[in-house]
């Protein structure tokens, strides 16, 4: 018996939910439905570094285990032909802090190369950054890894269907399983109140060649950091950025491009000769915690399964994988116990 699956999202959680749901339950036909696609979401903004951020107080052992579960996938990708089309990449550089934290971040030992600067380093390198590390890392570019991964989505027989929703009931009558994954529309879609937006915005210049391939530099500052990213060609660098809670505003701000402008050239001077190419602005679907669940829901008047994606703040590109892998699971057990009532139960 085939079940269907709508997936509610095609940002990089709801593409990659739906993806591994058709892949991995032979028995499921998928549709991914949303009103955004690419080059329209989210991460498709964002220049892709994995490193986990924004993350509430979503526990640190899932944390480590839906993001080693995608570094694995991200390497997987970067050590195979498909890389340069799937935007995976990988880059060295440096986090700088304001101040020298407690310890080191949890999840060191899983990227490469992690140090230590020496203070002569920082001194001449950084004059007046009192720490910082260098690593290597994985990133992943959306606007070049969603278009690849909808492709093989929809090779194995995924659907699409373009609508925007207002309430989960325009769709109960469709679906056996409803994968929630609106990222931070759902705190109007499901009100759920803990969901809010975390404001990002990024200007993009040509890369200039004396530029470092990457920079993130932390500042508890009242809603900014400073970050420069490389475009997998490196022809291009990504720089911001803001961290503003409860902003809503998806449009470039003009005082919050010229602050970014100073804070990047102040430690790459020599992006004072490139040229801006884009500037772009985006909300993080930022929460409490994580939600991966599942529950029996009434939804448009009948008692539907539901699994829920979503809420992983500045960390959708870093854990995605993972957790579509655990939502996969969600929806295994959920079609089960659909198996198990019956199909008259089903409907």
């Amino acid at each position: 018996m085939v079940y269907r699956v709508g997936v509610v999202g095609a940002g990089v959680i709801g593409l990659s939910t739906a993806y591994n749901i058709k892949d991995r339950i032979p028995d499921a036909e998928v549709t991914i439905v949303a009103d955004r696609f690419s080059p329209n979401t989210t991460g498709d903004g964002t220049g892709g570094l994995w490193m986990p951020y924004m993350l509430g107080s979503t526990p640190t052992e899932s944390v480590m285990k839906w993001g080693k579960r995608t570094w694995d996938h991200l390497i997987k990708i970067l050590r195979s032909p498909e890389a340069d089309a799937a935007g995976v990449s990988i880059h060295s550089g440096h986090i700088l802090y304001e101040q020298k934290p407690e310890q080191d971040p949890f999840w060191k030992d899983m990227v490469f190369h992690f140090k230590h600067f020496t203070q002569r380093e920082l001194d001449i390198l950084f004059p007046g950054v009192k720490f910082g590390v260098h690593a290597t890392m994985m990133f992943c570019l959306c606007l070049r890894y969603l278009p690849w991964l909808m492709q093989r989505y929809k090779a194995i027989g995924g659907r699409v269907m373009k609508q925007r929703l207002s309430s989960l009931d325009e769709i109960a009558d469709l679906y056996d399983v409803i994968v929630a994954c609106p990222g931070v529309r759902a705190r109007h879609l499901l009100d759920d109140k803990e969901v809010y937006p975390i404001r990002g915005q990024i200007v993009t210049f040509t890369n200039p060649r004396s530029a470092m391939s990457y920079l993130d530099t932390e500042n508890p500052d009242g809603g900014s950091d400073t970050y420069l990213l490389p475009s997998p060609s490196a022809e291009y660098i990504h720089c911001g950025g803001t961290a503003q809670v409860n902003n809503w505003n998806e449009e470039s701000d003009p005082e919050d491009v010229k602050g970014i402008i100073e804070r990047c050239t102040k430690l790459v001077p020599s992006l004072k000769s490139a040229k801006v190419v884009s500037t772009w602005a985006g909300l993080r679907p930022g929460r409490s915690s994580i939600r991966l669940e599942k529950e029996d829901k009434m939804i448009g008047g009948k008692l539907k399964k539901v699994v829920y994606n979503y809420g992983h703040g500045g960390s959708g590109i870093t854990l995605h994988w993972g957790c579509s892998l655990e939502a996969t699971e969600l929806v295994r057990q959920s079609i089960a116990e659909l198996q198990a009532i019956g199909p008259t139960s089903k409907l």
